[in-house]
């Protein structure tokens, strides 16, 4: 096997990660934005007077479970991302132990 094709395939499993993960990142990058621009209010039930003014704090209870369940996602994804990282350094160091010990096999 050489170098070459070596590099190849670290460089293929690298790119793999980075092609999974784009997508959804931009997606949830995307509904975060959306959320934290969203302005969830009781102004339409404030006539109801404490019903409404009971909903705000529902409304950002909402709000903040919305983001936390992004965050999570973002996380998950950007452990895909990691683990094929993670692969492809694993390649090039059990390539390098391999030469390593193929070098003191010939002196031996």
């Amino acid at each position: 096997m050489s170098g070459d094709f070596v590099a190849t395939q670290v460089d293929s499993i690298r790119e793999l990660g980075r092609n999974m993960v784009a997508a959804p990142m931009r997606d949830l990058e995307r509904m975060s934005s959306a959320i934290g621009h969203v302005d969830l209010s009781s102004g339409a039930y404030g006539a109801f007077g404490l019903i409404g003014g009971s909903l705000d704090p529902a409304f950002e209870d909402v709000k903040r479970a919305a983001l936390a369940y992004l965050r999570a996602k973002r996380a998950e994804a950007a452990g895909i991302h990691d683990k094929a990282y993670g692969t492809a350094n694993t390649y090039v160091d059990g390539d390098g132990t391999a030469g390593r010990v193929a070098a003191d096999i010939t002196r031996t």
